[in-house]
C-alpha cells in the first residue's frame, strides 16, 4: 500500500503541533512552579501588584476616556462634563489631561501606583506618552499628581505643589468637581505657558501675574470715585448750617452749671493676642511629597 505526500505532509503537520503544544505546557508548567515559588518568599510583591490592579476600576480594570471615577463621587453629567473638557485640552496640547478616582488604591505611595497605571493601561499613547494625572483614593484620602513625558516640563515640582494648594480646600470639603474642574482649567494655563516657553516655576509664579494687580487698581479706583460722590452729594444737602468754631456757641447762656467734679475708676480692659507658632515653609510645611515628576498628600 503506497503513501501518499499529503500523507507524510499531514503527519509532518501533526507532530509539529503536538511538538509545540507540548512545549507551550512545559513552558506553563515552568511559570506556574516559578510563580508558586515567588508567592511564597516575595509575598509582598504580588501583593502590591495585586492590590494596584484591582483598586484601579473594581476586579476588573478598564480604564476608559480621560475621566476614571470608580470612587462615585461624580454624577454622571459631571463625569461626561469633565470627560469632554479633558478631551479638549488633550487635543488643543497634545498631551494627556487625566482623573482617576478609587476607593483605595492598596496603600503605599499613590504616585507609584499612578504610573503604573499610566503604563499598564497605556495611556498617553495618541499623545506620545505625554499627560498629567490627578488621583484621588477615598480609603486614607490621599491624592497624587505626576506628570508624563514631555508634560513634565509643564508641571514643575513649583506647578504641581501650587497646583494642589489650590484644589486642596475643595478636596477637603467633599466639593470634588469643582476641584476637578479647576485642576482642568490651570492644567490648560500650565500647558499653555509651557508652550510658550514661560512654565510656571519658582521664578514665575501662576495666579500672580499683571492680572491681579491690575484687578485689585480697577476696584480701588471705582470705590473710591462711588465713595466720592456720595460723600460730594451729602455735602451738597447740607448747605443750610452754619459752621462754629467751638462747642460753647452752641449752648444756651445759663443752661448749664458744674457743681461737683470727681474721678471714679469704673473698670480696665486687658487685651490678650495669640502667640504666633513658628512654621516652615515649603512642601514640607504643607504636608506635600515631591519628587522628579509627582506630588502626593492628603486632604
Amino acid at each position: 500500500m503506497g503513501v501518499g505526500v499529503g500523507d507524510i505532509c499531514a503527519g509532518r503537520s501533526a507532530e509539529r503541533k503536538r511538538q509545540k503544544n507540548a512545549a507551550a505546557g512545559l513552558v506553563f508548567m515552568i511559570m506556574f512552579l516559578v510563580s508558586a515559588v515567588l508567592s511564597v518568599t516575595c509575598p509582598g510583591m504580588f501583593g502590591a501588584i495585586g492590590a494596584a490592579e484591582v483598586s484601579a476600576a473594581g476586579t476588573v480594570p478598564e480604564f476608559d476616556g480621560w475621566v476614571q471615577d470608580d470612587a462615585g463621587l461624580l454624577s454622571a453629567k459631571e463625569e461626561d462634563a469633565l470627560e469632554k473638557e479633558c478631551a479638549r485640552v488633550s487635543e488643543v496640547h497634545g498631551m494627556g489631561v487625566y482623573i482617576v478616582t478609587t476607593p483605595d488604591f492598596g496603600g503605599g505611595d499613590i504616585k507609584n501606583w499612578q504610573r503604573q497605571i499610566f503604563t499598564g493601561y497605556g495611556l498617553g499613547a495618541d499623545c506620545a506618552d505625554s499627560g498629567v494625572m490627578l488621583a484621588i483614593s477615598m480609603a486614607a484620602r490621599d491624592w497624587g499628581l505626576v506628570g508624563f513625558g514631555e508634560a513634565q516640563g509643564a508641571f514643575t515640582t513649583y506647578g504641581r505643589e501650587r497646583m494642589g494648594e489650590l484644589i486642596l480646600d475643595d478636596l477637603s470639603d467633599g466639593e470634588f468637581y469643582d476641584a476637578f474642574t479647576r485642576y482642568v482649567s490651570m492644567a490648560d494655563d500650565y500647558l499653555t505657558a509651557y508652550e510658550e516657553g514661560k512654565p510656571y516655576t519658582e521664578d514665575r509664579h501662576y495666579g500672580e501675574g499683571w492680572r491681579i494687580p491690575l484687578i485689585i487698581g480697577i476696584s480701588f479706583l471705582l470705590s473710591l470715585t462711588v465713595s466720592l460722590t456720595i460723600v460730594l452729594t451729602w455735602k451738597k444737602s447740607m448747605n443750610t448750617r452754619v459752621r462754629r468754631d467751638g462747642a460753647l456757641e452752641y449752648m444756651r447762656e445759663g443752661s448749664f452749671h458744674l457743681s461737683n467734679r470727681t474721678d471714679r475708676f469704673l473698670y480696665h480692659t486687658v487685651s490678650r493676642s495669640k502667640r504666633q507658632k513658628e512654621s516652615s515653609s515649603g512642601s514640607a510645611g504643607s504636608g506635600m511629597r515631591s519628587d522628579r515628576s509627582g506630588t502626593s498628600g492628603k486632604f
